[in-house]
């Protein structure tokens, strides 16, 4: 198409961005960069998040990195998860599934935490003040869609 011809169209194409709260692995199949593998990560990693809250999420993959988010970067989009992540009611056994609490240990300690701090004190950050999640992970999690 020549130059002149493109100049004129631009302004009517649209491509739809995919959103990945939303999206099946043969959607995430089509993202240039991603293969079977990434698209079925992509999909479990949602499921285990309880959907993604942020693109950036997509970097906690392994081996999903920076050059490879900043190449579909622009053609997708995230939607608000369905449901939140209820860090302040699931218990230890539910909580430690959670890619960002990952164990036992952790996800009793917020329980416990929350047993002993009054509802307006509950927070993230206050979960990384009180050592319970690292700067990184709480960083991380202030960022998703929690209640």
């Amino acid at each position: 198409m020549a130059d002149t011809v493109f100049q004129r169209l631009e302004p009517y194409i649209t491509i739809p961005k995919l959103d990945i709260n939303k999206a099946d692995s043969a959607a995430f199949d089509d993202l240039p960069g991603i293969g079977p593998y990434f698209a079925a990560k992509m999909v479990s990693y949602r499921q285990r998040l309880g959907g993604y809250s942020y693109k950036e999420q997509l970097m906690d993959i392994y081996n999903f990195d920076r050059e490879k988010y900043n190449g579909l970067s622009d053609l997708i989009t995230c939607s608000k998860p369905a449901k939140p992540f209820r860090l302040w009611t699931l218990g230890a056994d539910s909580l430690r599934l959670h890619p960002y609490i990952k164990d036992w240990q952790t996800a009793r300690s917020i329980v416990l935490f929350r047993e002993n701090t009054p509802p307006e004190d509950r927070t993230v950050e206050a979960l990384a003040a009180n050592a319970i999640l690292t700067e990184e992970t709480a960083r991380r999690l202030s960022r998703c869609y929690i209640e």
